[in-house]
């Protein structure tokens, strides 16, 4: 692989920011400086202009210091060995640690305003910029946590629930795999770093004995990482009761303005149509000729067409987003062309794909380019992330700007559809199948699968707050239980499936995965109307300009997608069956 320093500069980004070691070192000042000055602004709050100045005296020092963080965590993923970033995350990590323990005070102090202060906020024109974190105040109010506690909170913020980082540690350098069997009987070394590929190969037996390898290594660490994940829900819950919440549930669907409603539609939306999952896999079986078709099957890559450079990716995005109008490909078209993307996998660049924003500065894309239609498919997916927030920080203010975890796969799920559908109407007939097949596997993975996950962490917590034993044994049969009701019989599930719960590191950020599914459903049902509802695109674009001024919830439901009845999630639902009678037709 090439080093950084061989990749062309064209397929670089630049991040225009910090030129000079002087301007860094300015920033830091800052940070030293705003850990000394915050404590003395404690027990002053209550005088509405001294909360006024605390509120934004410093947001330009807030703005400054998460610029820094943006330059460093990104700096950092493209060349991991760079030792000058690696020791300027650990100087950042410390002071933004000393602001956090400085202003450990406030939110305790914010929580003991008395209803007619507040009011007087409401009502006082400076603070209108400060809506969210009024409201925030009336929401938490019923379960703030004292100012001694809170301080003891974020001391203990470097071990306390890192439960993730010892997952993430076994997994990717303690765990020992066997090695995997082709056809022909060769041996094939497995590591975290050639599974998928190993999964997806065209070879069955490959599949089978890679699969069966991983689940292996899991079984074996199968108790540890039980008694991680238990404790892990049990300092949740533990969380969950010093804040006075019900379940941990009603407190990241509270956080997020999310009502229990939508939750509960995306579980039963899902259960009711469980039926098409397994009508979809049922037929992949029969796609495949393969009468012994296994869970393991489905992961089987599929090619279309040859190989596509990096202009190529770019115009046929130009292309597959023209609907959006003038205004959002305007933007698109600038992204592809001012060195906001790092395109290509050099030694030591972070795996994957991401976008990165942070207010006042250029939103850049960091990928993996691999010259086939999944580069492209990623560029779209980042690209979506990266318009909605060019949109938001346009036209929010800093407060304002940003995204809640809710609505932040919306934009960019909406943009592999519409690039979807524009490959489908303008693919070969024979590249149908693959264009369909990869639309209807994205619904199995992102809205089934992950709506599974959900049903299971939502079983564990629930017996965790409810003080009910469970040991690995229970949240094993759990699993298995859960993928036999979602697969039926429509495939074979291997006998170590009910291992694979222990590799899922997003059970470690608690109902996390059902925005996964909920993002999907409703993007599904965005770019529906997009192609097929004249001037939905300007209601989309206001979705996405709203940052975090009003709940995502809300503005859904003010361009016409509500999903706290049933309605966007049927209209998805038909849509997704009008997808698979296309890829039945296509591959009868």
């Amino acid at each position: 692989m090439k080093k950084r320093n061989q990749i062309d500069n064209k397929f670089k980004w630049d991040l225009e920011l910090f030129s000079t070691s002087d301007e860094i070192e300015k920033v830091f000042s800052k940070m030293e400086m705003l850990a000394k000055i915050l404590p003395s602004y404690k027990g002053k709050l209550t005088d509405i202009d001294i909360l006024h100045e605390y509120l934004t005296k410093f947001i330009a020092d807030e703005i400054e210091i998460e610029k820094l963080a943006f330059y460093i965590s990104n700096s950092l993923s493209v060349d991991k060995s760079n030792v000058e970033f690696l020791k300027l995350e650990q100087r950042f990590d410390r002071l933004y640690s000393k602001i956090g323990q400085a202003e450990a005070f406030f939110m305790p102090e914010c929580l003991d305003f008395s209803d007619k202060y507040i009011n007087k906020l409401e009502n006082d024109k400076r603070f209108d910029e400060f809506k969210n974190f009024i409201n925030k105040i009336k929401k938490q109010k019923p379960h703030r946590i004292d100012e001694n506690s809170n301080l003891l909170l974020s001391k203990m913020s470097n071990f306390l629930g890192n439960n993730h980082t010892i997952h993430s540690i076994i997994t990717n350098t303690e765990m020992e795999y066997e090695d995997a069997i082709d056809s022909k009987g060769n041996k094939k070394k497995i590591d975290q770093g050639n599974i998928f590929s190993c999964l997806q190969s065209s070879d069955p037996k490959l599949r089978e004995t890679a699969f069966n390898s991983r689940m292996k290594a899991y079984s074996k660490h199968n108790k540890t990482f039980a008694e991680l994940y238990l404790k892990d829900i049990e300092q949740d819950s533990f969380m969950t009761k010093l804040k006075n919440y019900p379940t941990l549930l009603d407190n990241v669907l509270e956080s997020a303005d999310v009502p229990k409603s939508v939750f509960d539609n995306v579980i039963k939306s899902v259960n009711e149509n469980i039926p098409l999952l397994q009508e979809y896999v049922r037929h992949q079986g029969k796609v495949k000729n393969n009468k012994q078709f296994a869970y393991y099957d489905l992961f089987e890559d599929e090619k279309v067409g040859g190989k596509v450079d990096v202009e190529k990716a770019k115009s046929i995005l130009i292309d597959s987003l023209k609907i959006m109008g003038s205004d959002y490909i305007n933007k698109v078209s600038k992204k592809l062309n001012d060195k906001s993307i790092d395109y290509m996998p050099n030694k030591d660049k972070r795996s994957g794909a991401y976008c990165s924003d942070t207010y006042d500065a250029k939103t850049v894309i960091l990928m993996n380019f691999t010259n086939d239609f999944n580069s492209i498919n990623t560029l779209a997916h980042e690209m979506g992330h990266c318009i909605n927030a060019e949109y938001y920080n346009e036209n929010q203010s800093y407060q304002n700007a940003g995204i809640t975890i809710f609505a932040a796969e919306i934009a960019s799920t909406v943009n592999e559809i519409l690039l979807n559908q524009y490959m489908l109407s303008h693919c070969k007939e024979n590249e149908k199948s693959y264009y369909l097949h990869d639309f209807l596997d994205g619904v199995r993975s992102t809205i089934y699968r992950q709506t599974l996950f959900s049903e299971f962490e939502l079983y564990a917590h629930e017996m965790v707050e409810s003080e009910q034993p469970i040991t690995y044994l229970e949240l094993n049969q759990k699993y298995e239980e859960l993928n036999k009701k979602y697969y039926g019989n429509s495939c074979k599930l291997p006998k170590l499936f009910k291992y694979e719960w222990s590799y899922i590191p997003h059970f470690y950020r608690p109902y996390y995965v059902y925005s996964y599914a909920t993002g999907m459903i409703t993007a599904i049902t965005i770019a529906n109307r997009i192609i097929n509802e004249k001037g939905f695109t300007e209601k989309y674009i206001k979705f996405l300009s709203n940052g975090t001024n009003r709940p995502a919830v809300e503005i859904l439901k003010e361009i016409g997608i509500d999903l706290t009845t049933r309605t966007p999630f049927d209209e998805a639902f038909d849509f997704i069956k009008q997808q698979l009678k296309l890829y039945k037709k296509v591959t009868k």
